[in-house]
């Protein structure tokens, strides 16, 4: 069943029962797969089921949604489990996470409003009894006794809500008072969440700027700041493992997306100094690099859907030492609407710039190039820079970093058409 959490079952009983599912549309593309693009809900692509569209929809559309879901995944006829590629897995599952997470708890009124998909008979009919007693009020959803000296009513504790799992890093009594680590009978549940810790040394920066992350630090990954964190709303409890081990397959997801950017990495390279080399090395990266990098996507990944982003914010991210050495520059391409998942970075590519570029190099001043037989050509991209600023840097006659003695500012770059180090490193 879609939504298994508090949200849908109440009292034992589906609050979604008396609805109709919408209609499903499901298309089989060439290979014979359905993909997220040939799969529909009430004319509406699973992968557009978003936080915004959702969160506008009744409690009965959004009962006639699951009870969609629920069908596509039942109905012998449609096969999902086998012929569902993983994106459209992950599409309806993301669309269900949303669903969940907008269908609300019945309140009090909700369960006394004939016409009302929680309506409660049993409860209706107690507050026409209570409300005929005149030695007796109704407060909180319960029938109350008037006390006789002084006409007050004896309060029962209101309904709250917490997370119920212990498990979970916002468990009820974490925060609250219980009597051995339990919550109070009148606690309902709601989402909880959890969160996994990676080990962080370097800092990692995301913005949107193509010169890099230098001045732009507010979203950033730190060893401080090294925590992802999922809420679940009851639709991961069907997972093997949980949430802990939906973190761990994004996780895993973003290690293969590194190493892929490990084979098309786009850098001036250097010979080694002494200084971290980072991701600036023509060799393979090594395992914790890898890790490392992938950890950050996987806590940026889920920092950002718990802001709403349906699809990765950030195109670029660029990673220091703690000393702040600059240790790699890459572009971010997501993929849309599907942030918060394992898909939701399609892949990552080294990048260089001017500004960057000259960053670096000033810990590296009389570091030969690892490639002395393009002197020329790279001490002419640095001295040409972007189009937009001088270098500081460029090459001696033996390939080596050194400090640029010529300061002309931006009329020198306009002298001759500059090539620029991005063309260069094609």
């Amino acid at each position: 069943m879609a939504c298994r959490g508090t949200q849908r079952i109440e009292g034992g009983n589906d609050k979604c029962k008396d609805y109709v599912l919408h209609t499903r549309e499901l298309k089989l593309s060439t290979d014979r797969l359905y993909q997220p693009g040939g799969v529909k809900i009430n004319g509406k692509l699973i992968a557009s089921i978003n936080e915004t569209f959702t969160a506008a929809l009744t409690d009965e559309e959004i009962c006639k949604y699951l009870k969609a879901i629920d069908n596509i995944r039942s109905n012998n006829a449609y096969n999902w489990e086998t012929k569902a590629n993983s994106d459209s897995k992950n599409s309806l599952k993301k669309a269900e996470r949303f669903l969940c997470k907008n269908l609300k708890p019945a309140t009090c009124e909700d369960k006394l409003t004939e016409g009302n998909p929680s309506f409660d008979q049993e409860l209706f009919d107690k507050k026409v009894a209570c409300d005929a007693d005149d030695t007796k009020r109704w407060r909180n959803c319960k029938c109350k006794i008037i006390q006789p000296n002084n006409d007050e009513v004896v309060n029962e504790p209101a309904e709250v809500y917490g997370c119920l799992d212990s498990t979970a890093s916002n468990y009820y009594c974490l925060t609250n008072d219980c009597v051995d680590n339990k919550p109070p009978s009148h606690v309902k549940g709601v989402g909880c969440d959890f969160q996994k810790k990676y080990n962080i040394v370097n800092n990692y920066v995301f913005c949107n700027k193509p010169e890099g992350c230098l001045t732009d630090t507010k979203n950033k990954v730190t060893s401080t700041l090294n925590t992802a964190t999922v809420e679940d709303n009851g639709t991961l409890q069907g997972q093997e493992g949980g949430a802990l081990a939906y973190i761990n397959e994004v996780y895993d997801a973003q290690k293969v997306i590194i190493k892929k950017a490990n084979d098309i990495k786009n850098f001036l390279y250097l010979k080694k100094d002494g200084e971290p080399q980072g991701f600036y090395m023509t060799s393979t990266w090594n395992d914790t690099l890898v890790n490392e990098f992938a950890a950050a996507l996987t806590i940026e990944i889920f920092r950002t859907k718990g802001l709403d982003q349906t699809t990765f914010p950030f195109q670029r991210v660029t990673v220091f030492s703690p000393d702040s050495r600059l240790l790699g520059h890459f572009s971010i391409v997501p993929n849309t609407e599907l942030n918060g998942g394992k898909e939701s970075i399609n892949r990552v590519v080294g990048k260089e710039s001017s500004r960057l570029l000259n960053y670096r190099l000033k810990f590296h001043v009389g570091t030969q190039i690892m490639s002395p037989n393009l002197i020329d050509m790279y001490r002419k991209a640095l001295d040409s820079g972007s189009g937009t600023f001088d270098s500081t840097y460029s090459l001696d006659g033996e390939g080596r970093i050194i400090k640029d003695p010529i300061t002309e500012g931006l009329m020198s770059v306009l002298k001759e058409k500059p090539i620029g180090l991005a063309k260069l490193l094609k």
